[in-house]
């Protein structure tokens, strides 16, 4: 067993006879110091903690007993006993009653009343240094919650005001009255609006002895910009000191309320997307329809035939509806992405329109365009989106009007543009500039504005995922962007998409008759889409094909059973019921491995919630398709050219 640590106690006497036979009294109890000198006996007893108890002759030269036991005052938590006649009593009394000393003993002193003495005194510091170390760990444990713990008295006065509740109140208990600072420290309801009632505060009802349900209110002051707070509130009851009043835990829930706003909004989006993309999806076959006929019926019709140009008009305003569908998909993140050799200028005169319509009359629009601007490579759906995003950004900036321009350039790489543009990568780009002349932003606002959900505009007025979007589509695509922007001198954003230096021929675009005829072949159109299937298949037959149709999966099965390898070509919807698109060309290219196959969707994002998505790099046509567009993608499938 380990023996137990002997308690230290220092003997000051300035007779060396009389600290031997303190010495030889407590020694086997006790570990001993001692000194002849008071001065000395200060110096041990700053330097030496441990020290249990401190013993003390009353006379002695320079300086008595009782004032060199006060003079350690709390330099030390020595338990304080003077040794004494009888001639001194009184003074020794009046050191006791003022709580200077623990104890005395009068000379002659009896051994045994000496040494209980001691004793009890060694005990009463072990106890109390216990107490402490309990106190210093409980306030430790207080002091590093997460919540802060307010405690008062039933009359108000404060018990307990840990470090987090004065951070999260912006206060401490000292800054108050004592007796009335849990009325008076300033928290609002949760609309912010109103004082919370004292009926309401669930730390002055805990004070009263009543048990309430958590309330969340707000809490701003000179400290403390804004908080959301949710309080608990608990009776204090007596216990074996008679405390009693209330105990209140406060939660700084304000970032979790934001999170849950965020997360709200954003499935908010996520639903309005899903809602976009559905209707996309039924609008575009819908314009596979009127597109296709109309171009069927223009292209039986004599060269000279006035219904030609009705029958353009038609066709103009189908394709700016796909161009519209095509928006809601890429607002609704639904569009599968297509990176193709694109020439920008195209874009943003094809946009250009429809930016019009969306800022207003009242935001001059004007565009400067490089005329031997080189080509990028990116999915053209999501150029408009970050054109579009910007755009509107730069409307907002102007709610009382302004200017708006749009500009293109081309970027060399060369020494002198690095050093002027230090974050922008080494090589050739292409350029897009928006510049607005708008309230423009801080350094703060600057620093921020491609924060998913940051937004500077009021409640209920903006997702904050517009700038957001356009920095990750211009990372998607390899570029980088750069803002420059001052408080009321407008903003600019300057886009860097890497340059192809070189880059393919223009595409002709749909309907400029370009594509020839296909040269045979068996193709099985599958489509759940009725009038879809049935013009598909007509441009193929017209175009010299063999055309099998198939209304669902099942069908095509039955039909690849019958024909077999004779089928050159699936045609096959990407949603349909029963079996995906995907999963039913998994299924007859490994029975028929020679058997091509070619995707059409209007909506192909939800594709990969039902069979995975489409393979890196497989044949697609996007609905609504040309006639022309469809054949000629079919002819290139065939003669193995893709």
């Amino acid at each position: 067993m380990q023996a137990a640590v002997k308690e230290r106690v220092l003997l000051v006497d300035d007779e060396p006879e009389i600290l031997v036979a303190l010495e030889d009294l407590l020694g086997d109890d006790f570990v001993i110091l001692k000194t002849g000198f008071p001065e000395e006996a200060l110096e041990i007893v700053r330097h030496d903690r441990g020290i249990a108890v401190v013993i003390s002759d009353q006379r002695m030269p320079k300086m008595t007993g009782d004032e060199l036991l006060a003079k350690l005052g709390t330099a030390s938590d020595a338990r304080r006993i003077l040794v004494t006649a009888f001639a001194d009593l009184s003074a020794v009394i009046r050191a006791v009653n003022n709580g200077k000393i623990f104890a005395y003993v009068t000379k002659p002193w009896n051994p045994d009343d000496l040494l209980m003495k001691v004793r009890k005194a060694a005990e009463h510091y072990r106890l109390a240094q216990q107490l402490a170390r309990e106190r210093h760990l409980l306030d430790s444990i207080v002091n590093s919650l997460n919540e802060g713990i307010v405690a008062a008295d039933r009359e108000g006065k404060c018990l307990l005001f840990n470090p987090r509740a004065e951070k999260i109140l912006g206060m401490g208990a000292q800054d108050v009255d004592p007796e009335t600072w849990a009325r008076h420290y300033g928290v609002f309801t949760a609309n912010r609006s109103d004082l919370l009632p004292a009926a309401e505060n669930p730390l002055i009802r805990a004070m009263a002895g009543e048990t309430s349900p958590p309330a969340e209110v707000f809490v701003k002051n000179a400290s403390v910009p804004g908080a959301t707070v949710s309080m608990t509130g608990t009776p204090l009851g007596g216990g074996q000191h008679g405390i009693s009043g209330g105990v209140a835990v406060l939660r700084d829930v304000t970032q979790q309320r934001e999170l849950e706003t965020q997360l709200s909004q954003s499935q908010k989006m996520d639903a309005i997307g899903r809602l976009a993309g559905g209707v996309a999806h039924d609008f575009n076959n819908l314009l596979v329809v009127i597109q296709s006929y109309a171009e069927l019926v223009r292209d039986g019709l004599p060269a000279n035939d006035p219904a030609r140009g009705d029958l353009g008009e038609v066709l103009s305003a189908a394709r700016r509806a796909a161009a519209l569908t095509k928006q809601l998909l890429a607002f609704s993140r639904s569009e599968t992405v297509q990176p193709v050799d694109v020439q920008l200028n195209d874009l943003v005169s094809g946009i250009e329109k429809m930016l019009h319509r969306i800022i207003g009359e009242d935001i001059e629009l004007s565009t400067r365009l490089l005329p031997e601007l080189g080509l990028i490579r990116a999915d053209p759906g999501q150029l408009d989106q970050v054109i579009l995003n910007l755009s509107i950004n730069a409307r907002d900036a102007m709610p009382n009007g302004g200017q708006l321009l749009i500009e293109t350039f081309n970027v060399d790489d060369d020494a002198d543009y690095a050093v002027a543009h230090p974050n922008v990568m080494p090589g050739d780009y292409v350029l897009l500039s928006v510049r607005d002349t708008g309230t423009g932003m801080d350094a703060d606002t600057e620093r921020r504005i491609f924060e998913p959900f940051f937004t500077t505009k009021g409640v209920g007025k903006g997702t904050g995922l517009g700038l957001a979007t356009v920095y990750g589509i211009v990372q998607q695509t390899g570029g980088q962007i750069r803002v420059f922007s001052e408080p009321g001198r407008g903003s600019a954003f300057k886009i860097y998409f890497p340059r192809l230096r070189n880059g393919p021929e223009r595409d002709h675009g749909p309907g400029t008759g370009l594509v020839t005829p296909g040269h045979g072949g068996t193709i099985l159109v599958v489509e759940d889409y009725a009038a879809v299937r049935q013009v598909a298949s007509r441009i193929l037959r017209e175009r010299g094909y063999t055309v099998l149709e198939a209304r669902y999966p099942a069908d095509a099965r039955a039909l690849c059973a019958e024909h077999g390898e004779a089928i050159d070509l699936l045609l096959t919807d990407v949603i349909m019921p029963e079996c995906a698109g995907p999963q039913l060309a998994r299924e007859l290219t490994e029975q028929y491995p020679k058997l091509r196959v070619l995707y059409m969707s209007g909506y192909p994002g939800g594709a990969s919630e039902r069979s995975g998505a489409l393979e890196s790099g497989a044949p697609y046509i996007e609905k609504p398709f040309s006639a022309d567009a469809l054949a000629e993608k079919v002819r290139l499938l065939l003669s193995g050219a893709t």
